[in-house]
Formats: structure tokens, sequence, C-alpha cells
């Protein structure tokens, strides 16, 4: 294969001088772009064209600067980033067109403003299909018997109703052949001979066919074979397939204006709204390939988790009841496909995280305490639900946080969803999820427990529950912990300060008969705040006190009273002094409180006086 390398001829304008000094300029800037395509542009900085000129064939720059201006359709002069005059050119002679990019129709502007999804058009009339009359088994009078019969109208009107599949209708163009009067010496092969050419569409002509040889009876006479008049074949034009284009070169789709969680939110969005598509969480697959249970696999899941009395995470049960193994290639389509499914039945509940999935039945017993129903607890953290943090707090921003546990948190077991939690924690999976089972770890004792996670609803705060064993084992009110996270947004980490061993009268609630406080001799080895921290020598008037009733409790201003009562100090004027540490900590015992609820009780209530410097004074006569 050779290409042709010659020059291009090319007519220059000028003078004979201008034409020669043009040509040559050409001549150089083709030749350094040789091995360039015929329409990429060719770049020279025009004072090194001109110099070059200059030293071999004697010109002057004007009569450069002259050829090169006197020839637009040639040479194209810019200037670059320098300063400095660019004459640019081709392999062709013409001179290259600026490449302009055309925006008008890019990838990033379809994806992020899709056009809205069109109405579903009317279907179209179909179009009845025509058979050729040459086609027809029966004739006209065949069917002048039952054109009128009812049956047979609706038959053949349910014939049409049915969808058809690429129906071509075709018209035989071979015309009728009369059969031709049979020979007595023309041999049966001649019929079916005949028979194959008005099948065929080319028919080849036909051979001569001649009677058998009979040895005992004269030469026999040879019939000429009948005249078969050959069927027209149509032809049809075979259209010549064009030479196929270059294939465009296909640039990378700039989606740099655009932020990370603008182009995930789209590319969501999308994806939501494709009806063959699945989602849970973050992860998409195609509706057909997702993994499918029977209901035999969803009773048996259900009763294993029931038996377990516990929730599960999805990897055990792919384990265990759908016999998957992790190295199995079928794994990860194992696990979607479970997560996927069960979220689509009313009989489970997802409890999990991202990173730590777990699933519960809805007639599994609630984690932690039976002290309190959960419903009344999270009307205990109302408050925490009315400051509507949950809202705007940034979710797994924090590494680690710090908390005393009271008295109330104690016995039940608690921790507050407070905002400093939230920050530690991440948000719900999905939208509609009321609760989420974390693991905690205690790396000092070596063990590990299930936790249950209430999000808050608009008329309750949210909370913890399940950690009573560990406080009852390690811990006593007061004591400070550390809560850190890990990779895995479902296992956190608690810790605790370990101290010289300590005694002490300490309140604790006997609920076995009669509900009663009482204090109790106790030993801890756990580092303590001591504002937090309940023993007879700070509240001997605790001993032998009831709790309050709900219809107390759950007013701010009878709790403070009460308050005040159990541990207030007589001023000798009908008050009862007390100090804010003593009663944040003392109001705590009944009810979660924060610091900032209390001071707002404390201004609102008429009967209160006094500062943190100086105490605050109950009017008891009030």
């Amino acid at each position: 294969m050779s290409t042709d390398t010659g020059m291009p001829e090319i007519s220059f304008s000028g003078s004979k001088q201008a034409q020669e000094v043009a040509s040559r300029a050409f001549a150089i800037m083709r030749a350094r772009g040789m091995f360039m395509s015929d329409n990429a542009p060719i770049r020279a900085l025009k004072d090194e064209l001109a110099s070059f000129l200059q030293q071999t064939d004697g010109v002057t720059a004007e009569d450069v600067d002259a050829a090169i201006s006197g020839n637009p359709e040639v040479f194209t002069v810019t200037t670059n980033a320098e300063g400095a005059e660019v004459v640019m050119t081709t392999r062709l002679g013409r001179a290259p067109i600026a490449d302009v990019d055309d925006t008008t129709h890019t990838l990033s502007q379809r994806l992020m403003t899709p056009e809205p999804m069109p109405e579903k058009p009317l279907a179209p009339v179909r179009e009845r299909v025509r058979v050729d009359p040459s086609w027809a088994t029966l004739s006209v009078s065949d069917l002048e018997g039952i054109e009128d019969d009812e049956e047979y109208e609706e038959e053949e009107e349910l014939a049409l109703s049915e969808p058809l599949e690429d129906e071509v209708v075709a018209t035989p163009s071979a015309t009728a052949v009369e059969p031709a009067p049979a020979a007595e010496t023309v041999a049966e092969p001649a019929a079916a001979e005949a028979e194959v050419a008005e099948a065929e569409p080319v028919v080849e002509p036909a051979a001569e066919v001649t009677a058998p040889e009979v040895a005992a009876e004269p030469e026999p006479e040879v019939v000429a074979e009948p005249e078969v008049e050959e069927p027209v074949v149509e032809t049809v034009p075979v259209e010549t397939p064009a030479p196929a284009a270059a294939a465009p070169t296909v640039e990378p789709t700039n989606l740099s204006g655009y932020s990370d969680e603008e182009i995930a939110a789209t590319l969501e969005t999308t994806l939501a709204s494709l009806p063959h598509v699945a989602q849970f969480g973050d992860q998409w697959m195609s509706d057909e390939r997702v993994h499918r249970l029977s209901r035999g696999e969803m009773r048996r899941i259900k009763d294993y988790i029931e038996e377990q009395e516990q929730p599960l995470t999805d990897e055990t049960l792919v384990q265990d009841i759908l016999g998957v193994r992790p190295n199995s290639p079928d794994y990860q389509s194992a696990v979607f496909g479970l997560n996927y499914r069960l979220s689509r039945e009313r009989d489970f509940e997802f409890v999990g995280t991202n990173d730590q999935r777990f699933w519960a039945t809805t007639n599994l017993p609630p984690i932690g305490t039976l002290l309190r129903k959960p419903n009344d607890i999270g009307t205990d953290y109302r408050f925490l639900a009315d400051s509507g943090s949950h809202e705007t707090v940034e979710h797994r921003s924090v590494q680690s946080v710090d908390h005393v546990v009271t008295f109330y948190e104690y016995i039940h077991g608690l921790l507050p969803y407070d905002e400093e939690m939230q920050k530690l924690v991440p948000a719900p999976m999905l939208e509609d999820q009321r609760n989420a089972v974390f693991t905690f770890e205690i790396p000092q004792t070596y063990t590990t427990y299930l936790v249950e996670l209430r999000y808050p609803t608009p008329n309750r705060g949210g909370f913890f529950l399940g950690l009573d064993d560990f406080y009852f084992e390690s811990l006593v009110p007061g004591a400070i912990i550390s809560i850190s996270a890990t990779e895995n947004d479902g296992h956190y980490k608690i810790e605790f300060l370990n101290a010289g061993e300590q005694s002490d009268r300490l309140l604790e609630l006997d609920d076995k008969r009669s509900p009663r406080y009482h204090f109790r001799p106790t030993t801890y080895s756990c580092a303590v705040d001591e504002a937090w921290l309940i023993n007879e020598d700070r509240f001997p008037k605790l001993g032998s006190e009831k709790p309050l009733a709900d219809k107390v409790r759950r007013r701010n201003d009878a709790l403070l009273a009460a308050t005040f009562e159990r541990i207030g100090m007589d001023d000798g004027n009908g008050g009862l002094l007390a100090s804010f540490e003593d009663l944040l900590a003392a109001v705590n015992i009944e009810r979660p409180f924060s610091e900032a609820l209390l001071r707002e009780v404390l201004e609102e209530d008429e009967r209160v006086s006094g500062d943190d410097a100086n105490g605050y004074t109950y009017d008891t006569s009030a």
C-alpha cells in the first residue's frame, strides 16, 4: 500500500514573487507536519519562518508578510500566550478551522437536569393485515354460507385482536403454471421435478426426460417435454454498505461544575425512579438478578430469629439459613437479595446500620430493662425531641464522647440520644426506620452487649437501652465513661476509668416488693464525678422514700417541688434551700433532666428565688 506524499495543487494569490514566497513557506511548513493528519493545524512562529526564508531564499521579512497575508485561504495568523505571531496551515493547503466545543447537549447537562418522564402515548391503531388473494385456500363461494354467522365473526375479531409479531405481507410474483397433459411415455420423476420448480424461486431449465429403454420392445417414441412457463422472480437490489467512518474521539464527561453530593443525589433520584432497579440502602441491582427467597425460607428465617430471642445480622441469616458461605461467588448477591426481600415483608423489621445490618421480627421482645416501658422512657426524654437538635446535627462527626451516668440512666441501663451522641452514631439508614441495634464492646471486661437505639419521634425523645447489666456489674451512679466509634458504624467501645477501691453508702431502688429507695453499702473501683454521686451523707432524706407517681414526676413544677422537699435545708423563713448541683443530681433520680431544662424551670417558677452562688430557695408557704 502506497501513500501519496506529493504536494497538493494550490493556487497562490499575489504577484509572481509573492506566489513563490508563499509556495516556499507552505512547503517548509508541510515538511514540518509531514506525519500529521490532513486537517491537523501545522504551526510555526512567523519570525522564525521569515528568518529561515531570508537565509535560504534571500527574501525580506516584508515579502514573507505580504505572501502570508495575501493568501488567507492557505495561512492563518494568530497570537500565542507570549504575544508572538504564529502562522498556521494544514497538509491540504487550507487554513485550519478553530475547534469549538459543542456544549449544547452534554452528558453532564442531561445527568444533572433530566427531562421529565414522558406521558404514556395512546396505543396506535393496529393495521389489519391484508393477504394476497392468490394465497387463499378458500374461494368466495366457500365463504358465502358463513359470512353472516355471528360465531364466525367473533372468532375473526378475536384472531385480529391478538398481537402479531413481525408479520410481513408478501405478494408472490410467480405466474400460475397450468398442468400439461400427461404423456404415456413420460415418467413420474418429470411431475416431481415440475413441483420442485414451482417451489424454488429460481427455476433451472428442465432436462430432457426420456422413457426407460425396454429390451423386448422396439425403441419407443420420444415425447417432447411440455413447455413450462418460468415464473417471474423479482430481485431486490442489495444496498452496498457505505464504508465505516472513523470512530469519533470520545471526550471525557466534565462534571467539575458539580459537587460529589449533587452527583450522588442525582444518581440516587434517577435510579429510584426506575421500576426495574432494586435498592437497599446505598446498593442497587437489576431486579432480575436479585436473589429470591421462597416462603419456606422466609418462615425459617423468622423462626430462627425468634428462637435466638435477639436481632440477627444479614450475614448470619445467609450462612445459617440459606447455606451460602462467604467464599461463594453468589454470597454478596444472596446478602443483597435477603435484605431487599425482607424489607418488603411485614413480619420483619430492619434495625441495623449500613455496616452492620440487623433484622428483627415484630414479635421479638425489646432489648433492655423491664422496669419501665420504652414508650414511657421516650416520654421522659421528650425535652430532647423539643430541642430539635437531631434535625440539623452532623452524624458521625466526632470520634468519642464522654458522659456521666445519672441515677435514672443507671437504674434502667440507658444513654441519652442527645446532641453529643447524635454526632457519634450514624443517621437512620432507612427513612421509616424507628430503631437501630448496635454492639457495644467493653474491652476492660471482655464483654459485648446488644444496645438498641430508639430514634426520636415528634412527642418522644431518643435513647439507648440495654446497658443495665454492664452498669450493675462495673459502675455506680456518677461514673465517668467514654464511648468511642470504630470503622464499623454499628460497633462502639465503652471504657471507664479505674480507681482504687472505695466504699460508700449509695442510693439504690428496691423493687422486689414495694418500690422504695434505700442506701446500701457499696464497694466500687471506677472513677466518679462527685457532683453526680448519690450517697447518704449528701442526701440523707432520700432513705425510705418511694418513687414519685407518674402524674407528679411528669410535671416539671411538681417534680421540682418534690425534689426541694427531699434534699432542701430549712432556711428558717419557711423556705427550703438547695444548691444547683444538688438539685440537678436529685432531679435526675426520677426523670432525665438537662442543665438547661432545670434552669428554665427554676426561672419560670415564681416560688423559687436565688442564684448559683447563694443557692436556690423554694418558698413552701406560697
